[in-house]
């Protein structure tokens, strides 16, 4: 017997969320389905497509924001800047020593410095530049006055690491090259789907086979999206149900979850005649939904993809 009343995953409008806080609610979200023993083992095959549309975007969205490579650059950079630094207070204060081979060799040296006039912390590529000509100047022109100051390995060391911050430069160009923004989107919108299509099956079985089983991790679903709808709210978006992203039309809410559920709750063999119901607020509700006014998985765009970048990447 059908239980029309039983507790229902209300909808949320990702419309509203921008890339970061769509896929964090997917995360706490997903933890709480796998957490249910009834429910992965009802819904563990569309949970697990769930889970792997969102691996697939979380590798897109680090990839698109250069986390992982513009940390290692930055590391690189500060390090190179040390070195350099060390050596070039080496070099002046070798000028005042008390041997006069250190101090003439200093001298000398400090021709080559004033020349390239290495400044760190400034543009990364002039900075690179400047090393390279500096280093191989050194190296090949002035071995013997950095054998007299003990400093070759000094600039044999500042030479590699700025070398290798250049591959690191090049390997953050071709991870920023290789991000297409319309991938991006459309692996969001692929989670998104995965997602509703999990909520969409719960809630049709909480219908038919009852929700005692689930309420937990209902009410936990359910408190997780009303905590995204003040978010929503917060940036001036409609707090309920009803709006592009959750099917359109108008909200019909149980009032004992107060907004509109995921594949709602109304349906029945007397309206629509399936389980997602024809009345609004249900996620692709209606038998035929409008793809101009549907909702994500019910053949419209999710309108708000393209004012939700990535967060920009760093210098």
């Amino acid at each position: 017997t059908m239980n029309i009343n039983a507790k229902q995953i209300e909808a949320l409008d990702f419309n509203y969320l921008d890339q970061a806080e769509t896929y964090q609610y997917m995360v706490d979200q997903l933890a709480r389905a796998k957490a249910s023993t009834p429910l992965m083992t009802k819904l563990g095959t569309e949970i697990g497509a769930w889970e792997s549309s969102m691996q697939a975007f979380d590798v897109a969205f680090r990839r698109a924001t250069t986390a992982g490579q513009t940390k290692v650059v930055e590391t690189l950079d500060d390090e190179r800047d040390t070195l350099y630094t060390g050596l070039n207070g080496t070099v002046n204060n070798a000028t005042k020593s008390p041997i006069a081979g250190q101090k003439a060799a200093a001298t000398e040296l400090l021709e080559p410095f004033k020349r390239y006039d290495v400044k760190t912390g400034g543009e990364y590529q002039q900075e690179t530049m400047r090393l390279d000509q500096l280093c191989q100047d050194l190296l090949t022109n002035y071995s013997s006055q950095l054998t007299a100051l003990g400093i070759t390995a000094w600039v044999e060391a500042l030479q590699a690491k700025n070398q290798e911050f250049q591959a690191a430069m090049i390997a953050r160009t071709n991870e920023q090259a290789g991000y297409v923004k319309s991938e991006l989107t459309q692996l969001r919108q692929q989670m998104i789907v995965a997602y509703r299509a999990v909520v969409k099956l719960g809630n049709v079985v909480f219908i038919y086979e009852g929700d005692s089983a689930y309420a937990t991790t209902i009410d936990q679903m359910n408190a997780e999206v009303r905590h995204y709808k003040q978010i929503i709210a917060r940036k001036g978006g409609s707090s309920s149900s009803s709006g592009s992203g959750d099917g359109g039309g108008t909200a019909s809410p149980d009032p004992s979850q107060g907004g509109g559920n995921e594949g709602g709750n109304t349906g029945n063999s007397g309206n629509s005649g399936d389980s997602g119901g024809s009345t609004g607020g249900n996620e692709g509700g209606g038998t035929t939904p409008d793809p101009g006014t549907g909702g994500d998985s019910g053949g419209g765009d999710d309108n708000g993809d393209d004012n939700n970048g990535p967060i920009g990447d760093a210098e």
